[in-house]
């Protein structure tokens, strides 16, 4: 028996994804101070930088869809530059844990729509 996934439209996520960015970037940099006072903090800090990755890959995916195209590597090259972009601002310990932890995410993106998909 095939498993039944929840899914929420289109807008729907692509509202919730870019509040989500939005509220993101807004404590990584309202915090960015305190984020840099502890090497654990930086890694939480690259973990949420990668959560943008994600959030802008869902953005990259509703838009394509909705003007029948494919994401292809151009738009997660972007989204990750994008996400490095906001990391580095805090450190580049933080940039660095926001690849590793981006390519991981991208990663499980990629064997779960191959399963849902």
């Amino acid at each position: 028996m095939k498993r039944q996934y929840l899914k929420a439209s289109n807008t729907s996520s692509l509202f919730i994804s870019i509040i989500f960015s939005i509220f993101i970037v807004s404590l990584l940099q309202i915090f960015s101070e305190a984020l840099q006072s502890n090497q654990y903090l930086l890694i939480f800090a690259g973990f949420l930088s990668s959560l943008i990755f994600v959030f802008s890959l869902v953005i990259a995916g509703v838009v394509c869809q909705s003007l029948n195209w494919k994401v292809n590597w151009f738009f997660i090259i972007f989204c990750f530059l994008v996400a490095n972009t906001i990391a580095i601002t805090i450190d580049g310990i933080a940039m660095t844990t926001c690849s590793l932890f981006s390519f991981m995410e991208l990663f499980l993106l990629y064997n779960l729509s191959s399963k849902v998909y």
